[in-house]
Protein backbone atom coordinates (compact mmCIF):
# COMPACT_ATOMS: atom_id res chain seq x y z
CA UNK A 1 0.00 0.00 0.00
CA UNK A 2 0.80 3.35 -0.65
CA UNK A 3 2.42 5.54 2.01
CA UNK A 4 0.33 9.20 2.55
CA UNK A 5 3.84 10.87 1.21
CA UNK A 6 4.16 8.23 -2.12
CA UNK A 7 0.17 9.41 -2.35
CA UNK A 8 1.01 13.18 -2.51
CA UNK A 9 4.05 13.10 -4.86
CA UNK A 10 2.28 10.78 -7.02
CA UNK A 11 -0.55 14.20 -6.95
CA UNK A 12 2.04 16.74 -7.30
CA UNK A 13 3.55 14.72 -10.41
CA UNK A 14 0.46 14.56 -12.41
CA UNK A 15 -0.36 18.52 -11.33
CA UNK A 16 3.62 19.07 -12.92
CA UNK A 17 2.55 16.95 -16.09
CA UNK A 18 -0.63 18.67 -16.55
CA UNK A 19 1.19 22.06 -16.35
CA UNK A 20 3.93 20.63 -18.63
CA UNK A 21 1.03 19.86 -20.92
CA UNK A 22 -0.28 23.16 -20.98
CA UNK A 23 1.53 24.79 -24.23
CA UNK A 24 0.16 28.32 -22.78
CA UNK A 25 1.19 27.62 -19.27
CA UNK A 26 4.58 26.10 -20.42
CA UNK A 27 5.56 29.52 -22.58
CA UNK A 28 4.42 31.76 -19.44
CA UNK A 29 6.13 29.86 -17.17
CA UNK A 30 9.06 29.96 -19.51
CA UNK A 31 8.84 33.74 -19.71
CA UNK A 32 8.68 34.00 -16.09
CA UNK A 33 11.73 32.45 -15.55
CA UNK A 34 13.75 34.74 -18.31
CA UNK A 35 12.04 37.55 -16.31
CA UNK A 36 13.39 36.58 -12.92
CA UNK A 37 16.64 35.81 -14.65
CA UNK A 38 17.23 39.19 -15.61
CA UNK A 39 15.80 40.87 -12.77
CA UNK A 40 18.24 39.02 -10.74
CA UNK A 41 20.96 39.96 -12.75
CA UNK A 42 20.23 43.87 -13.20
CA UNK A 43 19.12 44.02 -9.60
CA UNK A 44 23.06 42.53 -8.72
CA UNK A 45 24.99 44.53 -11.68
CA UNK A 46 23.62 47.72 -10.06
CA UNK A 47 24.70 47.25 -6.56
CA UNK A 48 27.75 45.91 -7.92
CA UNK A 49 28.40 49.40 -9.74
CA UNK A 50 27.26 51.66 -6.94
CA UNK A 51 29.12 49.37 -4.20
CA UNK A 52 31.90 50.57 -6.55
CA UNK A 53 31.19 53.85 -6.50
CA UNK A 54 30.16 54.30 -2.62
CA UNK A 55 30.36 50.76 -0.30
CA UNK A 56 26.71 50.00 1.86
CA UNK A 57 25.66 53.20 1.62
CA UNK A 58 25.52 53.90 -1.89
CA UNK A 59 24.25 50.53 -2.53
CA UNK A 60 21.35 51.29 0.13
CA UNK A 61 20.79 54.77 -1.41
CA UNK A 62 20.23 52.99 -5.27
CA UNK A 63 18.32 50.27 -3.67
CA UNK A 64 15.86 52.94 -2.28
CA UNK A 65 16.04 55.05 -5.12
CA UNK A 66 14.81 52.19 -7.22
CA UNK A 67 11.84 50.88 -5.10
CA UNK A 68 10.15 54.16 -4.01
CA UNK A 69 8.85 55.50 -7.51
CA UNK A 70 8.41 51.45 -8.61
CA UNK A 71 5.86 51.00 -4.83
CA UNK A 72 4.46 54.36 -6.33
CA UNK A 73 3.47 53.25 -9.70
CA UNK A 74 2.91 49.40 -9.08
CA UNK A 75 -0.88 49.93 -8.36
CA UNK A 76 -1.24 51.66 -11.95
CA UNK A 77 1.10 49.07 -14.14
CA UNK A 78 -0.91 46.66 -12.91
CA UNK A 79 -4.25 47.93 -14.31
CA UNK A 80 -2.94 46.75 -17.34
CA UNK A 81 -3.69 43.52 -16.77
CA UNK A 82 -7.36 44.18 -15.66
CA UNK A 83 -7.80 46.47 -18.90
CA UNK A 84 -6.82 43.99 -21.99
CA UNK A 85 -6.37 40.75 -22.53
CA UNK A 86 -3.92 39.43 -20.01
CA UNK A 87 -1.35 37.80 -22.14
CA UNK A 88 -1.08 40.93 -24.18
CA UNK A 89 -0.28 42.94 -21.04
CA UNK A 90 2.26 40.61 -20.40
CA UNK A 91 3.75 40.31 -23.38
CA UNK A 92 4.09 44.55 -23.64
CA UNK A 93 5.16 44.33 -20.21
CA UNK A 94 8.13 42.41 -21.35
CA UNK A 95 8.75 44.54 -24.22
CA UNK A 96 8.81 47.76 -21.63
CA UNK A 97 11.32 46.20 -19.52
CA UNK A 98 13.40 45.21 -22.90
CA UNK A 99 13.31 49.03 -24.08
CA UNK A 100 14.37 50.34 -20.38
CA UNK A 101 17.45 47.44 -20.13
CA UNK A 102 18.72 49.07 -23.44
CA UNK A 103 18.74 52.29 -21.95
CA UNK A 104 20.26 50.72 -18.76
CA UNK A 105 22.77 49.33 -20.53
CA UNK A 106 23.66 52.27 -22.41
CA UNK A 107 23.89 54.60 -18.81
CA UNK A 108 26.19 52.03 -17.33
CA UNK A 109 28.71 51.85 -20.14
CA UNK A 110 29.20 55.40 -21.04
CA UNK A 111 27.10 57.67 -18.86
CA UNK A 112 27.93 60.15 -15.70
CA UNK A 113 26.78 57.70 -12.32
CA UNK A 114 23.93 60.01 -11.67
CA UNK A 115 22.53 59.29 -15.21
CA UNK A 116 22.47 55.65 -14.38
CA UNK A 117 21.39 55.94 -11.86
CA UNK A 118 17.86 57.56 -12.85
CA UNK A 119 18.23 54.87 -16.14
CA UNK A 120 18.45 51.90 -12.82
CA UNK A 121 15.00 53.62 -11.56
CA UNK A 122 13.26 53.61 -14.50
CA UNK A 123 14.38 50.03 -15.44
CA UNK A 124 12.88 49.20 -12.05
CA UNK A 125 9.51 50.59 -12.36
CA UNK A 126 9.47 48.38 -15.80
CA UNK A 127 9.78 45.20 -13.34
CA UNK A 128 6.61 46.36 -11.68
CA UNK A 129 4.18 45.40 -14.83
CA UNK A 130 5.14 41.64 -14.61
CA UNK A 131 4.05 40.06 -11.72
CA UNK A 132 0.37 41.16 -11.00
CA UNK A 133 -0.17 40.48 -14.56
CA UNK A 134 1.73 37.73 -14.51
CA UNK A 135 0.03 36.08 -11.06
CA UNK A 136 -3.87 37.19 -12.63
CA UNK A 137 -3.47 35.68 -15.61
CA UNK A 138 -2.58 31.96 -14.40
CA UNK A 139 -6.64 31.12 -13.32
CA UNK A 140 -7.08 32.22 -17.20
CA UNK A 141 -4.83 29.58 -18.55
CA UNK A 142 -5.00 26.62 -15.81
CA UNK A 143 -7.83 24.06 -16.39
CA UNK A 144 -8.33 22.41 -12.71
CA UNK A 145 -7.09 23.80 -9.60
CA UNK A 146 -4.74 21.61 -9.04
CA UNK A 147 -3.30 22.41 -12.21
CA UNK A 148 -3.43 26.42 -10.79
CA UNK A 149 -1.91 25.14 -7.66
CA UNK A 150 1.40 23.26 -9.50
CA UNK A 151 1.58 26.32 -11.91
CA UNK A 152 1.74 28.56 -9.16
CA UNK A 153 4.20 26.22 -7.66
CA UNK A 154 6.26 26.15 -11.13
CA UNK A 155 6.40 30.06 -10.93
CA UNK A 156 7.94 29.82 -7.79
CA UNK A 157 10.59 27.03 -9.10
CA UNK A 158 10.87 29.66 -12.19
CA UNK A 159 11.48 32.36 -9.51
CA UNK A 160 14.26 30.46 -8.05
CA UNK A 161 15.75 28.88 -11.27
CA UNK A 162 15.93 32.50 -12.43
CA UNK A 163 17.55 33.45 -9.41
CA UNK A 164 20.32 30.87 -9.91
CA UNK A 165 21.04 31.16 -13.51
CA UNK A 166 20.61 35.15 -13.44
CA UNK A 167 23.24 35.55 -10.78
CA UNK A 168 25.86 33.08 -12.01
CA UNK A 169 25.43 34.13 -15.35
CA UNK A 170 25.86 37.51 -14.09
CA UNK A 171 29.27 36.68 -12.18
CA UNK A 172 30.45 35.47 -15.32
CA UNK A 173 29.72 38.88 -17.16
CA UNK A 174 30.47 40.92 -14.62
CA UNK A 175 34.14 39.74 -14.06
CA UNK A 176 34.40 39.95 -18.29
CA UNK A 177 33.13 43.06 -19.46
CA UNK A 178 31.19 44.42 -16.59
CA UNK A 179 27.44 45.79 -15.01
CA UNK A 180 26.63 47.38 -18.57
CA UNK A 181 27.28 43.98 -20.30
CA UNK A 182 25.17 42.56 -18.19
CA UNK A 183 22.27 44.59 -18.38
CA UNK A 184 22.61 44.23 -22.27
CA UNK A 185 22.29 40.59 -21.90
CA UNK A 186 19.44 40.61 -19.82
CA UNK A 187 17.70 43.05 -22.61
CA UNK A 188 17.64 39.95 -24.78
CA UNK A 189 15.93 37.98 -21.89
CA UNK A 190 13.15 40.36 -22.01
CA UNK A 191 12.58 40.09 -25.68
CA UNK A 192 12.94 36.77 -25.94
CA UNK A 193 9.72 36.60 -22.60
CA UNK A 194 7.75 39.55 -24.47
CA UNK A 195 7.96 37.15 -28.22
CA UNK A 196 6.43 34.15 -26.71
CA UNK A 197 4.16 35.44 -24.50
CA UNK A 198 1.94 37.60 -27.14
CA UNK A 199 -0.92 35.52 -27.74
CA UNK A 200 -1.38 32.76 -25.51
CA UNK A 201 -4.81 30.20 -25.18
CA UNK A 202 -7.07 31.76 -22.61
CA UNK A 203 -10.13 30.54 -21.20
CA UNK A 204 -13.46 31.10 -22.98
CA UNK A 205 -14.60 34.85 -22.18
CA UNK A 206 -11.28 35.84 -20.49
CA UNK A 207 -10.37 37.69 -23.57
CA UNK A 208 -12.84 40.61 -23.14
CA UNK A 209 -11.21 43.45 -22.45
CA UNK A 210 -13.04 46.00 -19.43
CA UNK A 211 -14.20 49.34 -20.40
CA UNK A 212 -11.87 51.66 -18.38
CA UNK A 213 -12.89 53.74 -15.90
CA UNK A 214 -10.63 56.76 -14.68
CA UNK A 215 -7.21 56.15 -13.83
CA UNK A 216 -7.21 56.78 -10.29
CA UNK A 217 -10.26 54.98 -9.50
CA UNK A 218 -9.27 51.94 -10.98
CA UNK A 219 -6.04 52.17 -9.28
CA UNK A 220 -8.01 52.08 -6.40
CA UNK A 221 -10.03 49.00 -6.98
CA UNK A 222 -7.11 46.61 -5.83
CA UNK A 223 -6.90 48.87 -2.29
CA UNK A 224 -11.10 48.38 -2.02
CA UNK A 225 -11.02 45.07 -2.53
CA UNK A 226 -8.61 44.66 -0.28
CA UNK A 227 -10.77 46.73 2.52
CA UNK A 228 -13.34 44.06 1.52
CA UNK A 229 -11.68 41.21 2.17
CA UNK A 230 -9.55 41.39 5.29
CA UNK A 231 -7.84 38.21 4.97
CA UNK A 232 -6.56 39.06 1.57
CA UNK A 233 -5.27 42.35 3.09
CA UNK A 234 -3.52 40.40 5.87
CA UNK A 235 -1.69 38.45 3.18
CA UNK A 236 -0.67 41.18 1.35
CA UNK A 237 1.07 43.16 4.37
CA UNK A 238 2.60 40.05 6.01
CA UNK A 239 4.19 39.55 2.85
CA UNK A 240 5.08 43.01 2.00
CA UNK A 241 7.06 42.41 5.83
CA UNK A 242 8.92 39.86 4.63
CA UNK A 243 10.18 41.99 2.01
CA UNK A 244 11.67 44.39 4.29
CA UNK A 245 13.78 41.41 5.61
CA UNK A 246 14.89 40.48 2.03
CA UNK A 247 15.47 43.90 1.17
CA UNK A 248 18.42 43.94 3.74
CA UNK A 249 19.49 40.72 2.25
CA UNK A 250 20.05 42.34 -0.25
CA UNK A 251 22.59 44.57 0.57
CA UNK A 252 24.14 42.02 2.81
CA UNK A 253 24.89 39.86 -0.49
CA UNK A 254 27.42 42.33 -1.25
CA UNK A 255 28.03 42.70 2.70
CA UNK A 256 28.79 39.20 2.84
CA UNK A 257 30.97 38.72 -0.56
CA UNK A 258 33.35 41.95 -0.48
CA UNK A 259 33.76 42.86 3.09
CA UNK A 260 33.14 40.01 5.36
CA UNK A 261 33.45 36.60 3.42
CA UNK A 262 36.16 38.59 1.08
CA UNK A 263 35.54 36.20 -2.24
CA UNK A 264 35.16 39.50 -4.19
CA UNK A 265 32.28 41.05 -5.99
CA UNK A 266 31.65 37.55 -8.11
CA UNK A 267 30.80 36.12 -4.60
CA UNK A 268 27.58 38.72 -4.55
CA UNK A 269 26.34 36.67 -7.71
CA UNK A 270 27.09 33.08 -5.96
CA UNK A 271 25.20 33.98 -3.19
CA UNK A 272 21.90 35.60 -4.38
CA UNK A 273 22.59 32.29 -6.81
CA UNK A 274 22.35 30.11 -3.70
CA UNK A 275 19.02 31.39 -2.58
CA UNK A 276 17.58 31.39 -6.05
CA UNK A 277 18.67 27.68 -5.66
CA UNK A 278 16.66 27.24 -2.62
CA UNK A 279 13.60 28.95 -4.10
CA UNK A 280 13.67 26.32 -6.58
CA UNK A 281 13.76 23.62 -3.91
CA UNK A 282 11.12 25.10 -2.12
CA UNK A 283 9.03 25.46 -4.99
CA UNK A 284 9.37 22.18 -5.70
CA UNK A 285 8.02 21.04 -1.97
CA UNK A 286 5.13 23.38 -2.34
CA UNK A 287 3.69 21.71 -5.01
CA UNK A 288 2.90 19.04 -2.33
CA UNK A 289 1.97 22.23 -0.22
CA UNK A 290 -0.45 23.65 -2.77
CA UNK A 291 -3.55 21.06 -2.02
CA UNK A 292 -4.13 21.75 1.70
CA UNK A 293 -6.50 23.19 3.25
CA UNK A 294 -4.84 24.36 6.28
CA UNK A 295 -1.34 26.34 5.43
CA UNK A 296 -0.86 28.28 8.87
CA UNK A 297 1.94 25.63 10.16
CA UNK A 298 3.70 25.39 6.96
CA UNK A 299 3.85 29.15 6.25
CA UNK A 300 5.34 30.15 9.62
CA UNK A 301 7.71 26.91 9.62
CA UNK A 302 8.74 28.37 6.40
CA UNK A 303 9.43 32.05 7.76
CA UNK A 304 11.43 30.49 11.04
CA UNK A 305 13.45 28.22 8.56
CA UNK A 306 13.71 31.66 6.53
CA UNK A 307 15.21 33.21 10.12
CA UNK A 308 17.29 30.46 11.43
CA UNK A 309 19.46 29.75 8.40
CA UNK A 310 19.85 34.09 8.15
CA UNK A 311 21.41 33.46 11.75
CA UNK A 312 22.87 30.84 11.31
CA UNK A 313 24.84 32.94 8.38
CA UNK A 314 26.00 35.39 11.18
CA UNK A 315 28.33 32.86 13.05
CA UNK A 316 29.61 30.57 9.96
CA UNK A 317 33.23 30.59 9.45
CA UNK A 318 33.05 31.18 6.13
CA UNK A 319 31.78 31.59 1.99
CA UNK A 320 30.71 27.82 1.52
CA UNK A 321 28.46 27.45 4.67
CA UNK A 322 27.06 30.97 3.73
CA UNK A 323 26.32 29.38 0.44
CA UNK A 324 24.82 26.28 2.47
CA UNK A 325 22.74 28.46 4.47
CA UNK A 326 21.58 30.60 1.53
CA UNK A 327 19.58 27.54 -0.61
CA UNK A 328 17.34 26.35 2.57
CA UNK A 329 16.68 30.23 3.39
CA UNK A 330 15.60 30.20 0.27
CA UNK A 331 13.70 27.18 0.22
CA UNK A 332 11.99 28.86 3.19
CA UNK A 333 11.02 31.94 1.20
CA UNK A 334 9.74 29.67 -1.59
CA UNK A 335 7.05 28.06 0.70
CA UNK A 336 6.41 31.22 1.80
CA UNK A 337 5.33 32.97 -1.61
CA UNK A 338 3.76 30.05 -3.42
CA UNK A 339 1.02 29.48 -0.78
CA UNK A 340 0.68 33.54 0.02
CA UNK A 341 0.36 33.29 -4.21
CA UNK A 342 -2.61 30.89 -4.25
CA UNK A 343 -4.66 32.17 -1.38
CA UNK A 344 -4.83 35.40 -2.91
CA UNK A 345 -5.89 33.68 -6.40
CA UNK A 346 -8.60 32.16 -4.29
CA UNK A 347 -9.97 35.09 -2.28
CA UNK A 348 -10.26 38.11 -4.88
CA UNK A 349 -12.80 38.39 -7.50
CA UNK A 350 -11.00 38.27 -11.08
CA UNK A 351 -11.79 41.18 -12.58
CA UNK A 352 -9.69 42.89 -9.83
CA UNK A 353 -7.13 40.19 -9.11
CA UNK A 354 -4.27 41.82 -11.13
CA UNK A 355 -4.42 44.95 -9.37
CA UNK A 356 -4.72 43.54 -5.85
CA UNK A 357 -1.61 41.53 -7.22
CA UNK A 358 -0.60 45.76 -8.12
CA UNK A 359 -0.82 46.43 -4.40
CA UNK A 360 1.17 43.79 -3.08
CA UNK A 361 3.73 44.59 -5.56
CA UNK A 362 4.16 48.37 -4.28
CA UNK A 363 4.28 46.99 -0.76
CA UNK A 364 7.06 44.29 -1.54
CA UNK A 365 8.94 47.46 -3.39
CA UNK A 366 8.11 49.49 0.08
CA UNK A 367 9.35 46.87 1.92
CA UNK A 368 12.47 46.28 0.19
CA UNK A 369 12.76 49.49 -0.18
CA UNK A 370 12.75 50.31 3.78
CA UNK A 371 14.89 46.96 3.91
CA UNK A 372 18.00 48.59 1.82
CA UNK A 373 17.66 51.57 3.73
CA UNK A 374 17.58 49.65 7.15
CA UNK A 375 20.98 48.08 6.23
CA UNK A 376 23.47 50.04 6.80
CA UNK A 377 21.72 51.63 9.95
CA UNK A 378 21.65 47.72 11.24
CA UNK A 379 25.72 47.24 10.25
CA UNK A 380 26.83 50.57 12.03
CA UNK A 381 24.95 49.52 15.29
CA UNK A 382 25.86 45.89 15.12
CA UNK A 383 28.24 45.15 12.72
CA UNK A 384 28.37 43.38 9.43
CA UNK A 385 27.69 39.84 11.35
CA UNK A 386 25.80 40.79 14.21
CA UNK A 387 23.14 43.13 11.32
CA UNK A 388 22.92 39.72 9.45
CA UNK A 389 21.92 37.74 12.89
CA UNK A 390 19.61 40.66 13.76
CA UNK A 391 16.95 40.31 10.35
CA UNK A 392 17.29 36.54 11.33
CA UNK A 393 15.76 37.19 14.56
CA UNK A 394 13.39 39.58 13.28
CA UNK A 395 11.79 36.96 11.02
CA UNK A 396 11.62 34.19 13.55
CA UNK A 397 9.34 37.07 15.39
CA UNK A 398 7.05 37.71 12.39
CA UNK A 399 6.77 34.14 12.31
CA UNK A 400 5.76 34.56 15.83
CA UNK A 401 3.10 36.99 15.62
CA UNK A 402 1.91 36.31 12.53
CA UNK A 403 1.24 32.71 13.14
CA UNK A 404 -2.11 33.28 15.37
CA UNK A 405 -3.56 35.09 12.16
CA UNK A 406 -2.60 32.65 9.86
CA UNK A 407 -4.47 30.14 11.98
CA UNK A 408 -7.36 32.91 11.54
CA UNK A 409 -7.06 32.96 8.00
CA UNK A 410 -7.34 28.77 7.87
CA UNK A 411 -9.83 29.12 9.89
CA UNK A 412 -11.96 31.20 7.70
CA UNK A 413 -10.72 29.84 4.52
CA UNK A 414 -14.32 27.89 3.14
CA UNK A 415 -13.42 24.54 1.44
CA UNK A 416 -16.32 24.44 -1.22
CA UNK A 417 -16.21 20.33 -1.46
CA UNK A 418 -20.42 19.59 -1.68
CA UNK A 419 -20.93 23.31 -2.90
CA UNK A 420 -18.58 23.05 -5.86
CA UNK A 421 -20.10 19.60 -6.66
CA UNK A 422 -23.67 20.83 -6.62
CA UNK A 423 -22.60 23.74 -8.93
CA UNK A 424 -20.73 21.62 -11.39
CA UNK A 425 -24.18 19.66 -11.52
CA UNK A 426 -25.84 22.58 -13.08
CA UNK A 427 -25.62 22.94 -16.97
CA UNK A 428 -24.68 26.33 -16.83
CA UNK A 429 -22.07 26.13 -14.42
CA UNK A 430 -20.09 23.41 -16.25
CA UNK A 431 -18.47 25.12 -18.56
CA UNK A 432 -17.18 28.10 -16.26
CA UNK A 433 -12.98 27.92 -15.29
CA UNK A 434 -12.84 25.97 -12.18
CA UNK A 435 -10.99 29.04 -10.21
CA UNK A 436 -14.16 30.60 -11.30
CA UNK A 437 -16.46 27.96 -9.91
CA UNK A 438 -14.79 27.93 -6.82
CA UNK A 439 -15.19 31.50 -6.03
CA UNK A 440 -18.80 31.11 -6.52
CA UNK A 441 -19.08 27.96 -4.18
CA UNK A 442 -17.37 30.38 -1.27
CA UNK A 443 -20.17 33.03 -2.06
CA UNK A 444 -23.41 30.74 -2.27
CA UNK A 445 -25.26 31.95 1.01
CA UNK A 446 -27.33 28.98 2.06
CA UNK A 447 -31.40 29.78 2.69
CA UNK A 448 -33.58 27.80 4.89
CA UNK A 449 -37.62 27.87 4.62
CA UNK A 450 -40.97 26.43 5.82
CA UNK A 451 -43.23 24.97 3.15
CA UNK A 452 -45.69 27.00 1.94
CA UNK A 453 -43.09 29.87 1.89
CA UNK A 454 -43.16 32.29 -1.55
CA UNK A 455 -39.89 32.07 -2.51
CA UNK A 456 -39.89 34.63 -5.99
CA UNK A 457 -43.44 36.72 -7.03
CA UNK A 458 -43.89 37.14 -10.30
CA UNK A 459 -42.95 40.64 -11.66
CA UNK A 460 -40.60 41.46 -8.48
CA UNK A 461 -37.55 42.60 -9.56
CA UNK A 462 -34.73 39.81 -9.54
CA UNK A 463 -32.35 39.91 -6.78
CA UNK A 464 -30.58 36.47 -6.76
CA UNK A 465 -30.71 33.00 -8.29
CA UNK A 466 -31.63 29.86 -5.99
CA UNK A 467 -30.53 26.37 -6.07
CA UNK A 468 -32.43 23.35 -3.94
CA UNK A 469 -30.29 21.79 -1.90
CA UNK A 470 -33.60 19.61 -0.09
CA UNK A 471 -37.18 19.99 -0.59
CA UNK A 472 -39.30 20.66 -3.49
CA UNK A 473 -41.11 23.78 -5.07
CA UNK A 474 -43.82 24.67 -7.49
CA UNK A 475 -43.24 26.96 -10.08
CA UNK A 476 -46.34 29.21 -11.28
CA UNK A 477 -46.72 31.66 -14.54
CA UNK A 478 -49.89 33.63 -14.36
CA UNK A 479 -51.90 31.26 -11.26
CA UNK A 480 -51.05 28.33 -13.32
CA UNK A 481 -48.49 25.34 -12.57
CA UNK A 482 -45.52 24.97 -14.76
CA UNK A 483 -43.36 23.24 -13.29
CA UNK A 484 -42.14 21.17 -9.51
CA UNK A 485 -38.39 21.03 -8.93
CA UNK A 486 -37.00 19.07 -6.38
CA UNK A 487 -33.10 19.10 -5.38
CA UNK A 488 -30.78 19.62 -7.81
CA UNK A 489 -33.75 22.19 -9.43
CA UNK A 490 -32.42 25.74 -9.84
CA UNK A 491 -34.01 28.62 -10.80
CA UNK A 492 -34.25 32.96 -11.07
CA UNK A 493 -31.52 33.46 -13.89
CA UNK A 494 -34.33 34.38 -15.99
CA UNK A 495 -34.73 37.93 -14.57
CA UNK A 496 -31.20 38.36 -14.01
CA UNK A 497 -29.89 37.24 -16.94
CA UNK A 498 -32.78 38.92 -19.38
CA UNK A 499 -33.12 42.05 -17.11
CA UNK A 500 -36.74 41.61 -17.21
CA UNK A 501 -38.96 41.26 -13.63
CA UNK A 502 -39.78 37.85 -12.87
CA UNK A 503 -41.54 35.44 -15.12
CA UNK A 504 -43.19 33.51 -12.31
CA UNK A 505 -43.51 32.87 -8.73
CA UNK A 506 -42.07 29.92 -6.66
CA UNK A 507 -43.17 28.36 -3.32
CA UNK A 508 -42.14 25.82 -1.55
CA UNK A 509 -44.38 22.72 -1.34
CA UNK A 510 -42.20 21.38 1.87
CA UNK A 511 -39.72 22.53 4.25
CA UNK A 512 -36.13 23.52 1.81
CA UNK A 513 -32.83 24.27 2.13
CA UNK A 514 -31.29 26.33 -0.52
CA UNK A 515 -27.91 28.18 -1.93
CA UNK A 516 -28.44 31.59 -3.46
CA UNK A 517 -25.85 33.95 -4.98
CA UNK A 518 -26.66 37.46 -5.25
CA UNK A 519 -27.25 39.30 -9.03
CA UNK A 520 -23.86 40.82 -9.39
CA UNK A 521 -21.86 37.60 -8.09
CA UNK A 522 -24.12 35.39 -10.44
CA UNK A 523 -23.81 37.82 -13.40
CA UNK A 524 -20.30 38.70 -13.02
CA UNK A 525 -19.57 34.40 -13.75
CA UNK A 526 -21.95 33.86 -16.26
CA UNK A 527 -21.22 36.49 -18.54
CA UNK A 528 -17.81 36.16 -18.06
CA UNK A 529 -17.86 33.05 -20.27
CA UNK A 530 -18.89 32.81 -23.32
CA UNK A 531 -19.81 29.01 -23.23
CA UNK A 532 -21.83 29.59 -20.15
CA UNK A 533 -23.89 32.42 -21.22
CA UNK A 534 -24.52 30.41 -24.39
CA UNK A 535 -25.63 27.48 -22.08
CA UNK A 536 -27.80 29.29 -20.05
CA UNK A 537 -29.61 31.15 -22.38
CA UNK A 538 -30.27 27.75 -24.45
CA UNK A 539 -31.89 26.56 -21.03
CA UNK A 540 -33.83 30.07 -20.99
CA UNK A 541 -35.41 29.13 -24.06
CA UNK A 542 -36.06 26.22 -23.27
CA UNK A 543 -37.95 26.90 -19.99
CA UNK A 544 -40.13 29.98 -21.71
CA UNK A 545 -41.17 27.49 -24.56
CA UNK A 546 -42.13 24.75 -21.76
CA UNK A 547 -43.85 27.59 -19.55
CA UNK A 548 -46.18 28.09 -22.89
CA UNK A 549 -46.63 25.05 -23.27
CA UNK A 550 -48.34 24.18 -20.08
Amino acid sequence: MATRSEERLGTSLQALRAVVGNGSIRRTLLAFFLFNAQEYAVWIAVIVYAFAQGGVKAAGAILVAQLVPAALVAPFTAMIGDRMRRDRALSIGYAIQTTSNLVLALALWKAPAIVAYAAAVLSNCAITFTRPVHNSLLPQLADTPRELAAANAVTGMMDGLGGFVGPIVTSVILVIAGSAAVVAVMAGFAATAALITFDLKLHAGAAAEVEAGSLVSDAMAGFRELRAEPSAAFLVGIDGIQYFLFGLLDVFYALLAIEILAVGSSGTGVLAASFGVGGLVGAGIAVGLAGRARLAIPMAAALVVCGATLGAIAVAGGFPAAVVLLVFCGAGRSVFDVAIRTLLQRSVRDEVLARVFGVGEALQMIGLAIGAAAAPILVAAFGGRGAVAVSGVLLIVLAIIAFPMLIGVDARAKVPGAELAILRAIPIFAPLPEHIAEQLSWNLIPLQVAAGSVLIRQGDEGDRFYILSSGDVDVTTDGRSVARLGPGGYFGEIALLRDVPRTASVVALTDCRLLTLERDMFLGAITGSVRSLETAHAEIDRRLDDQQDQ
